[in-house]
């Protein structure tokens, strides 16, 4: 089982001790891109109960449902067979393979699955990227998460895709040109193209995003704790948001780990720790998301709205939460829907007021006439 976690070897060396990493492979990639992500993103749209999402959180959920999808190309949902002995899922893949030994997907499938996860990793990795650098933007409030144009959100939110589009054409045409090393031998839970140089240039630059990826965290916490200290300093509430920084934390861990696990894979290519590794990014994405506050109480329907605390420091000053990333400053009103000047830097009991869509100690709603609340 082990050695079975450590290297693929061959189907043959492994077969059945493959079949329970399968098994979860399976089950997260089901979870996280078919059932939990899907309805933390149709939560972010429709609910009436949760404060509006910036469109790079939905991205990176969006990202990671294609993952999952993408994942499952080979494997049929119908319930199994009766009378079928199998200690495993006993799912039947489109392509014939519901075991690690069983015979090939048809060439055409297995074709197109490889061409699309081949850009899957770039794409994760620049959708968070751009999270992190709106969530940065947004807690300096230096400007460029408001004035950003139309333009740019359009390009900078299409980049993930475009990645993905990139490195699946070129995915596409080496295996239209030597189909026969696309096979699922090779890695075993899915279908690959058998390409150490397509395979290291996809890590490489993987490693590379997220290596900017935590200069940004990094970058986060530093300004978060300096604004902590300079609070304290000043003998004012250093009601910093823990929410905001267990997520940062949780979310910098998780992308560090994706480093190590990606240059582990660049070593060793055979190893299965890094698919395992990656169909759990889903649902790890879900539950530092999912968790917020806003979001539970709008799953939680059948309870009413209660008062939600928010520290002294953000009451009574002007609606830094009524943030809109793509209009005019000069247009931010207050609670009263008059013309307040532009906004002074944000303390870190505002942060948690804007990110985390809080509202008054006292459980009132902000007027219908401010503007709606962005949140990451």
């Amino acid at each position: 089982m082990v050695a079975g976690l450590v290297t693929r070897a061959n189907q043959q060396e492994m077969g059945k001790h493959l079949t329970p990493f399968l098994d979860v492979w399976i089950i997260f990639n089901f979870l996280s891109g078919v059932i939990l992500l899907p309805i933390l993103v149709l939560t972010f749209l429709l609910s009436k109960r949760v404060t509006k999402r910036h469109p790079s959180l939905i991205n990176v959920c969006m990202t990671w449902i294609l993952s999952g999808i993408f994942s499952l190309l080979l494997y049929d949902l119908d319930l199994p067979k009766r009378g079928v002995a199998d200690d495993s899922l006993h799912g039947r893949f489109l392509g014939g393979r519901a075991r690690p030994t069983d015979p090939e997907p048809s060439k055409a499938l297995c074709i197109a699955q490889t061409s699309l996860l081949y850009g899957i990793l770039p794409m994760w990795s620049v959708a968070v990227f751009i999270l992190m650098y709106f969530l940065l933007s947004v807690v300096n409030a230096d400007g460029r998460a408001l004035n950003v144009s139309r333009g740019k959100m359009t390009l900078m939110l299409g980049a993930p895709y475009f990645v993905q589009f990139c490195f699946s054409l070129a995915t596409l045409v080496m295996s239209l040109k030597d189909p026969v090393r696309v096979t699922r031998e090779h890695r075993v839970l899915y279908c690959a193209l058998e390409s150490y140089h397509l395979f290291n240039a996809m890590a490489i630059f993987t490693f590379v995003v997220c290596l900017g990826i935590i200069m940004l965290e990094t970058q986060l916490a530093l300004l978060l704790y300096r604004n902590w200290r300079g609070l304290r300093q000043a003998g004012q509430s250093t009601a910093v948001d823990l929410q905001l920084i267990v997520r940062v934390i949780v979310f910098g861990v998780f992308i560090f780990l994706g480093m190590i696990v990606d240059i582990v894979s660049m070593f060793s290519p055979r190893s299965v720790v890094p698919d395992i590794y990656a169909a759990t990014a889903g649902t790890v994405v879900f539950l530092v998301f999912g968790s917020q506050a806003d979001v539970l109480r709008a799953w939680c329907f059948w309870k009413r709205d209660g008062p939600v605390h928010v520290s002294p420091a953000s009451r009574g000053e002007p609606g830094w939460t009524n943030l809109d990333l793509t209009g005019d400053p000069e247009k931010l009103t207050n609670h009263e829907n008059q013309y307040v000047a532009p906004l002074p830097s944000p303390n870190p009991a505002q942060i948690a007021d804007h990110v985390h869509g809080l509202h008054g100690r006292d459980g009132t709603r902000p007027s219908s006439n401010s503007h709606s609340h962005l949140s990451i």
